[in-house]
């Protein structure tokens, strides 16, 4: 469909062809390796439910009879015996241990299943054996409809590329040709989904009588379990925002940013993709969006209108102003809106949200909550000494780099772990992703990580001016994965599908294999916990703000290791500890403050260098540097 866009506009989509056409570097989407699945990721389950159809259940099975009723038939092009089967029981597999049976509207009596891990259990001589796997039924008798939808419920989990590795549900109206839907949609490799699933298949089912529906697996690992399957009637009115743009950074869809510090906030242009998912026309359609700050709104604006939009077909909206967001520190929320002359049966599916902060220093692509774990050693070849993860982020202006932050995984292999902090510019003329990445910065020695770091920040300095450019702050670790030790960070789900990946050119997620043959940065899509800091920070270890009350005076300082302190603090308990630069703590003790505290503590068998001496009772901290000359 043609669209008339201001030249403000074209300006901005000008921008997005021409970094694209610098982007198309060469390099490689990199494997996951299976792992164990923990009892912990199952409760951060990836889950979406469907509301009740307005109209008809035109055809249903429950795999009451088993595959019998509607003449399922279980395939394998590769002929190993990796079919779907008939169940009631959990799908087993050396790594899939933890997984129940489906909890299905009606799992007790059976659902259909494809136990991949089972199936590469124990690990074949000449490694994992991929799936090639159909079930399909026998033609399903309907009543012609104008809008269908089909809808089951699942549990799966695969591995270990989003790219390549397919899960499909295919419908074909003559058993011959067939047209293939997504069933992972948004869900990112080693993610464990649980719940309701649907997909429109009016482009092929519309005002038949006849179908027929199969589902299809490629990958080694780990499980698909599919129960309740239905077609049911659709609407006649109801439009969806498929995706929404931002463009945090230079183009739409180079990355997103939870949050972004002040000085390097820029405009947000927005726009998004617009189905008509009903079986009628939809008339006046526009994309709407509001910017909030905290519960006061900033911005609000709306694209150009289509005046139609037929059924099953989609369009691309933009706005033409931005949002100048410059209205400073606090927290914000993107509200996206699909509207059209007559409202959609279901108008959450009109809508989505998205929300960032702006800070004085951080700069960060998650959320703060990590439901999951991701390393080097979680990739093919990860596992060796030298390998890096790592995450790109956008410096529009110069900046002075104090440190870097990482969100240090709940896993017991942590302890002993080391790591460097790397900084690298990214060069998109370069024509490899080997060749984009260029050494800025590291941290002179590794830090090892310790039991108490578990589950929280680490924060390690690295003073470096950065010109403005594209840059990827990664983690090397330093010691090979072993039974023992294996570096992993938190990994930010819910900010992956928010990131470009596999949507467009533009990647933001890297890792380097230092065990390969021939050792390479390679793309993926996982989203680790790492997170640049501006200015005055707080040293390793560090995970609140340096904001106190409290007067905390040193001296000497610098001394030659004989401090005295005077403090003035609200009542109460608190730990007295000094750090070296590494965040490794040297010394430590519990003090009592009644307002006024006074205290001298004997540091001069430490090594000469820069330490950091902390006051905490876990409500508020100080943090003063100390020299020991």
């Amino acid at each position: 469909m043609k669209k008339k866009y201001t030249l403000a506009v074209v300006f901005f989509i000008i921008s997005i062809l021409s970094f694209a056409q610098q982007e198309q570097l060469i390099g490689n989407w990199v494997d996951e390796i299976p792992r164990p699945i923990s009892g912990n990721e199952l409760k951060n389950t990836f889950t979406t439910n469907f509301a009740k159809s307005p109209g008809d259940t035109l055809w249903y099975e429950d795999f009451g009879n088993g595959f019998s009723n509607n003449g399922w038939i279980a395939s394998n092009n590769a002929s190993n015996g990796f079919n779907w089967i008939y169940t009631t029981m959990a799908p087993g597999g050396q790594y899939s241990t933890v997984i129940p049976p489906i909890a299905s509207t009606t799992g007790a009596n059976g659902f259909a299943c494809l136990p991949s891990d089972f199936y590469n259990t124990p690990t074949p001589a000449g490694g994992f054996l991929n799936m090639d796997s159909y079930l399909t039924s026998g033609p399903i008798s309907i009543v012609p409809k104008s809008s269908i939808k089909l809808r089951w419920q699942q549990s799966y989990r695969y591995c270990c590329n989003q790219v390549i590795d397919e899960m499909l549900v295919q419908v074909s109206s003559d058993g011959i040709n067939w047209t293939s839907f997504n069933a992972k949609p948004g869900v990112s490799a080693s993610t464990s989904f649980m719940g309701d699933f649907e997909v429109d298949i009016s482009q092929v089912a519309r005002n038949q009588s006849t179908i027929y529906i199969r589902f299809y697996q490629n990958a080694s690992h780990y499980y698909w379990m599919i129960d309740d399957i239905a077609v049911v009637e659709g609407v006649t009115e109801q439009l969806e925002l498929e995706k929404s743009y931002h463009s945090f950074g230079s183009i739409f869809r180079e990355g997103f940013f939870s949050i972004v510090p002040e000085s390097l906030s820029q405009p947000l242009a927005f726009g998004g993709e617009i189905r008509n998912s009903g079986g009628l026309t939809a008339n006046n359609v526009k994309l709407k969006v509001s910017v909030y700050k905290n519960s006061t709104i900033v911005y609000e604006d709306s694209s150009g209108m289509v005046t139609s939009l037929a059924p099953l077909s989609k369009d691309t909206f933009y706005l033409n102003n931005s949002y100048q967001n410059t209205d400073g520190v606090g927290d914000y929320t993107i509200n996206y809106l699909a509207e059209g002359l007559l409202p959609s049966y279901n108008p959450s599916l009109e809508k989505d949200a998205i929300t960032y902060k702006i800070s004085d220093t951080i700069f960060a692509k998650d959320y703060n909550i990590a439901n999951g774990i991701i390393g080097p050693g979680s990739y093919v070849d990860g596992d060796a000494a030298g390998s890096m993860i790592g995450t790109r982020f956008n410096i529009d202006n110069t900046v002075n780099l104090t440190s870097v932050s990482y969100f240090i995984a709940s896993s017991n292999l942590n302890v002993g772990a080391q790591f460097k902090v790397k900084i690298y510019k990214f060069d998109t003329s370069q024509s490899t992703i080997n060749g984009a990445l260029v050494l800025a910065a590291q941290s002179q020695n590794a830090y090892t990580i310790q039991a108490s770091d578990l589950g929280t920040w680490v924060t390690i300095r690295v003073d470096t001016i950065l010109a403005p450019g594209l840059y990827v702050a990664a983690a090397e670790q330093s010691l090979a994965s072993s039974a023992a030790i294996s570096f992993s960070l938190g990994r930010s789900r819910a900010t992956e599908d928010l990131q470009p990946n596999n949507q467009t050119l533009f990647l933001s997620n890297f890792v380097y294999t230092a065990g390969s043959l021939q050792p390479n940065w390679g793309w993926i899509t996982a989203q680790p916990m790492i997170r640049m800091n501006f200015g005055d920070l707080l040293p390793v270890g560090i995970k609140d703000s340096k904001e106190s009350g409290n007067n905390f005076r040193i001296s000497p300082n610098p001394s030659n290791g004989q401090f005295k302190l005077d403090i003035t603090a609200d009542q109460g308990n608190y730990v007295l500890s000094v750090a070296n630069v590494l965040g490794q703590e040297v010394y430590a003790e519990n003090v009592t403050i009644t307002h006024r505290y006074s205290k001298s503590i004997e540091l001069t068998s430490l090594d000469k260098g820069v330490y950091f001496i902390s006051l905490n009772n876990g409500i508020t901290r100080k943090v003063e540097k100390i020299i020991i000359q």
